[in-house]
């Protein structure tokens, strides 16, 4: 089946379509007898589609937990009780995309479906989500969202989901330990080497020469190692050609610098460092118990902050992260993702859900639920009320990076699973010392990744779907 460049409706697929995107989805599972012991004893049997009276029942899945899953009730509520024709049942649980290629590979699929960003291109690809280009008619296009934004959810010209809250990522530091040290908050670094000088200033050693307080560690919390290439304006991938572009100069110069930290302290030290036993397990521990200067975190770090220290307690500012020099004057750079909804292929009817969708898309919705996640709205503009009042009293440092031509997430790949392992053993090598620079561990990744990216060419050869840098009308006929 062709990828979503050559869908070119909306309505629920032809019988032989369903049978094409459940065989290729079975694949994911090991055998398709497995694959049906599997998905009943997760999904269970489904209950009917009633809904409540005589209103239409939406199924709605979701991923989230605790405060984030009650934001999004909220808007759901909000949508039962705006009318009288269509119910929303609201469904939260674990591991919700492998539940959900078997839902839509057994041809049951939920109504509206909530996932990241980084799912959409296999969903896409394999033809298991319909486009939500009908949205159009509810007055929703590419400008009605943030500048990055656009292209996490709509490709070739046609919208594939719609985003619900989005993640930029961006420097925070402790404002008591900088000012202690002398550093002017007011002009926080741009570049790279003006931060190397701020790390300098702000670690501290015992009596022994181990790191006591570390300035910055960018394996603390190491969520984001795909992304230092970002910041020399370099990527791991060239999406117009499909070619990696690991082994880069910019991608080099990203890991020989995030090599610089072992090299300058130790990496003994750093080991003894990261391994020291707090109270606190938290993935924030070090940067709450003053023991990182500066850390690089997402927008709901500060609701983290108030859950565990108290309201008010920690001083913390925000800034982009630096770039290397000669990026300094142009807009912020920095990863960005997104949670999203998409609509399954097979949802019984698509007219609702995009009813639901669309209303979750409104600005007054949009905003509760990205204020109730502690995150920046995915819109074009947001209010002065959101500002004002956010959780978050750096969130307009996170909206600049969304509108950032500049910022970047994963790559658009199906095997983005894959790569990002390669990816991680070669990163290790160059924190680990195992190599003197980050030259030889990023050309044997490359390599690597060249191969995982031909044989996923190969597979799409296989099944008829055409490349996913391709634009439609590069598409050969024997593919579209």
């Amino acid at each position: 089946m062709a990828d979503d460049s050559s869908t070119t409706s909306s309505d629920a697929p032809a019988p032989e379509e369903r049978l094409s995107i459940g065989q290729l989805s079975r694949r994911v599972v090991i055998g398709s007898i497995a694959a049906s012991a599997v998905g009943y004893a997760i999904l269970g049997p489904r209950p009917g589609r009633a809904g409540r009276g005589d209103r239409l029942r939406l199924d709605y899945w979701e991923k989230w937990t605790a405060h984030e899953a009650d934001a999004m009730k909220v808007v759901v509520d909000r949508f039962n009780e705006s009318q009288d024709r269509i119910f929303v049942n609201y469904l939260t649980m674990g591991g919700i995309d492998r539940k959900a290629k078997l839902s839509i590979a057994a041809g049951d699929p939920p109504d509206v479906l909530g996932l990241w960003n980084r799912n959409l291109p296999f969903f896409s690809q394999c033809g298991a989500i319909q486009p939500l280009d009908d949205l159009a008619s509810f007055g929703i296009s590419e400008d009605t969202y943030a500048t990055a934004v656009r292209p996490l959810v709509f490709r070739n010209g046609r919208q594939l989901a719609a985003p619900t809250t989005p993640s930029s990522i961006v420097l925070y530091y402790n404002r008591t330990i900088l000012e202690a040290c002398g550093v002017d908050t007011s002009r926080m670094p741009r570049t790279i080497t003006e931060f190397d000088e701020l790390i300098e200033k702000t670690t501290k050693f015992d009596a022994d020469g181990n790191v006591e307080r570390a300035g910055f560690l960018p394996t603390d919390p190491g969520w984001w190692s795909w992304s230092w290439g970002g910041y020399w304006n370099g990527s791991l991938y060239d999406e117009g050609t499909g070619e990696a572009t690991i082994d880069s100069r910019p991608m080099v110069a990203a890991y020989d610098w995030y090599q610089s930290f072992p090299k300058r302290w130790g990496l003994d030290r750093l080991r003894r460092f990261q391994g020291a036993p707090t109270d606190n397990p938290s993935p924030y521990r070090n940067f709450f118990g003053g023991r990182l200067a500066t850390t690089i975190q997402g927008p709901w770090l500060p609701m983290f902050m108030d859950q565990e220290l108290g309201k008010g307690v920690f001083q913390y500012g925000a800034c982009p992260f630096p770039v290397a020099d000669g990026l300094e004057d142009e807009p912020p750079f920095g990863p960005i993702e997104a949670d999203i909804l998409v609509l399954p292929t097979g949802a019984r009817n698509p007219e609702a859900s995009l009813e639901f969708i669309a209303f979750t898309q409104r600005e007054e919705n949009i905003e509760a639920l990205c204020s109730g996640h502690a995150k920046p709205s995915p819109l074009v503009r947001s209010s002065e009320s959101f500002r004002k009042d956010h959780p978050n009293t750096a969130v307009e440092v996170h909206e600049a990076l969304l509108q950032s031509p500049n910022a970047y997430t994963t790559p658009w790949m199906s095997s983005w699973q894959e790569v990002q392992m390669a990816f991680g053993a070669g990163i290790s090598k160059i924190w680990n010392l195992r190599a003197e620079s980050a030259v030889e561990p990023l050309e044997e990744v490359q390599m690597e990744v060249e191969a995982i990216l031909g044989r996923a060419s190969d597979r799409r050869q296989r099944r008829g779907q055409p490349d996913p840098w391709l634009r439609p009308n590069e598409v050969p006929e024997s593919l579209s």
